[in-house]
């Protein structure tokens, strides 16, 4: 992996490099060869602080965007950037949903995805019922708490409300060029159903 698609995972699009806690799984089946971001003239806009716009209509997609938020909004040199998702699981990825990045870096279009990982290689947290400890009972006796974040991955994410973001990463020069970047994000689970499908051209600058 190159030191640009290193940042790119880790800062725009909420990827992270894959940390080995088992077997290795495989990209769906049906995953689709290299596409890049298509024009956005007549596209719909993603709520939120970034120049995200999903690729098409996205009223079938597994996961509902609420928001889509760059942190800071302005990708420059020198700063922390984290990427963040807002929104609700319609249905269940079942197991090992799957992430991939196409586009082009200052016109040159790539001809392979830039990431291609499991989608629970980012940061997901859901809302779930976590057992909490009763004073003085076994622990086969604990109730259910009050809904909270947790981590959802891995493998599979549940319905519901969900967050997903990326760790906070440096931009530097010598692991980002500036320029322009025109990239296309898409999760799908193993049998090809759409989860979401964003895409965008935004500038890094100093």
């Amino acid at each position: 992996m190159t030191p640009t698609v290193h940042i790119l995972f880790g800062a725009l699009l909420l990827l992270r490099q894959a940390i080995s806690l088992g077997p290795v799984p495989v990209a769906p089946l049906s995953q689709q060869p290299p596409r890049t971001a298509l024009s956005t003239s007549n596209a719909i806009k993603v709520p939120g602080e970034s120049p995200a716009y999903h690729c098409s209509d996205p009223s079938d997609d597994i996961f509902q965007i609420r928001r889509f938020d760059f942190i800071p909004t302005n990708v420059r040199i020198g700063f922390y950037q984290t990427a963040r998702f807002i929104g609700n699981f319609t249905s269940t990825t079942a197991a090992n949903p799957w992430l991939s990045i196409t586009g082009s870096i200052n016109g040159r279009q790539e001809l392979s995805p830039l990431y291609s990982a499991p989608l629970c290689d980012i940061d997901v947290f859901q809302e779930l019922s976590m057992p909490t400890p009763t004073p003085g009972v076994d622990r086969s006796h604990w109730s259910g708490g009050e809904p909270r974040l947790h981590r959802a991955c891995p493998l599979e994410i549940g319905v519901g409300y969900a967050v997903m973001s990326s760790p906070p990463m440096p931009l530097t020069p010598q692991t980002v060029p500036e320029g322009k970047y025109d990239l296309r994000a898409e999760a799908t689970t193993q049998e090809g159903r759409r989860i979401f499908c964003v895409q965008g051209t935004f500038d890094v600058t100093t």
